[in-house]
C-alpha cells in the first residue's frame, strides 16, 4: 500500500469515526428526547391519575353529603309526620272528649228537662186533684 492509499485510507477511518461518533451523539439525542417524552407522559399520566383520583374523592364526598342530607331529610319528613299524627290523634280525642261531655250534658238536659215535665205534670195533677176535691166538696153543700 503506497502511502496515499494509506493517507486516504486514515482519512476515510477518520471520517467513519467522525460519522460513528455523529451518529452516536445522534443517537444520544434521540434516546434523551425519547426519555423525555416519556417522562412527561409519565407525569403527564400521573397528572391525569392524580386529577381523576382527587375528582373522584370529591364526588364521593359530595354523594356522601347528599346521602346524609337525603337521611337528615327523611328523618325530618318522617318527623313531622309523626309529630302531625300525633296532633291529630289529639285533636281527634279532644273532639270526642268534647262530644261525649256534649253527649253528657245534653242527656243531663233531657233528664232535667223530663225531671221537670214529670214534677209539673205531678204538680198540675196535685193542683187537679186538689181542685176536684174542693169542686166536689161544693157540689156536696
Amino acid at each position: 500500500m503506497t502511502s496515499n492509499e494509506l493517507h486516504q485510507a486514515q482519512m476515510e477511518n477518520r471520517f467513519l469515526k467522525e460519522t460513528i461518533a455523529a451518529l452516536r451523539e445522534e443517537l444520544e439525542k434521540e434516546r434523551i428526547g425519547r426519555d423525555n417524552v416519556v417522562q412527561k407522559a409519565l407525569a403527564d399520566t400521573h397528572d391525569n391519575i392524580k386529577q381523576l383520583k382527587e375528582t373522584v374523592n370529591s364526588l364521593r364526598n359530595t354523594m356522601e353529603k347528599m346521602a346524609i342530607e337525603h337521611d337528615r331529610d327523611k328523618q325530618k319528613i318522617i318527623s313531622d309526620s309523626h309529630d302531625e299524627a300525633n296532633q291529630l290523634r289529639g285533636m281527634v280525642d279532644a273532639m270526642r272528649y268534647e262530644m261525649e261531655r256534649r253527649k253528657i250534658q245534653y242527656e243531663d238536659e233531657v233528664a232535667s228537662i223530663r225531671r221537670a215535665d214529670r214534677e209539673e205534670m205531678q204538680q198540675l195533677q196535685d193542683a187537679i186533684y186538689t181542685l176536684r176535691q174542693k169542686l166536689e166538696g161544693y157540689e156536696k153543700r
